[in-house]
């Protein structure tokens, strides 16, 4: 199982720097500097550095799809209904930023990880993740919106 760790996160900078400027996604319709802001908003909220998120889940997925989709046997959706609950109450889910944005993030991330120092918010729609939830959620996550782009 891939981990979200320094070697993943460089490779996944490099995998996002090779999509071209104008790419047209295989499904939704974030552009692919969208999809960096989206990125950007998803370390930086669970890292607890977002706005104040509802939680927009329910019990099944609390309970029944967090376990799956963490094990890799229930594939995160296309078009979330999370992503459009947030938006129907004003919420975003894209900060403003670029790669080099995206990599000191992540960079961010890692450091507070290994310095045992990351307290970790609960995700909308998933409930609560240790970090070890939220490593795998980052590696999937990030994983279906480079297939997204073909990558």
């Amino acid at each position: 199982m891939q981990h979200f760790d320094g070697d993943y996160a460089e490779a996944i900078i490099q995998r996002l720097g090779n999509i071209r400027q104008d790419a047209r996604p295989r499904w939704g319709d974030l552009s692919r500097d969208g999809m960096i802001e989206h990125l950007i908003w998803t370390l930086r909220h669970s890292m607890g550095r977002s706005r104040s998120i509802p939680f927009v889940g329910n019990g099944f997925t609390r309970y029944l799809a967090r376990p799956l989709i963490l094990a890799g046997l229930l594939p995160l959706s296309r078009n979330s209904r999370a992503a459009r609950a947030l938006q129907r109450q004003g919420l975003r889910t894209q900060e403003p930023g670029d790669l080099e944005t995206l990599q000191a993030i992540l960079e961010e991330y890692l450091g507070l990880v290994q310095a045992d120092e990351l307290q970790p918010a609960p995700h909308p729609t998933l409930g609560r993740l240790n970090i070890d939830g939220w490593d795998r959620f980052h590696v999937l996550h990030f994983e279906h919106h480079l297939k997204q782009f073909g990558m």
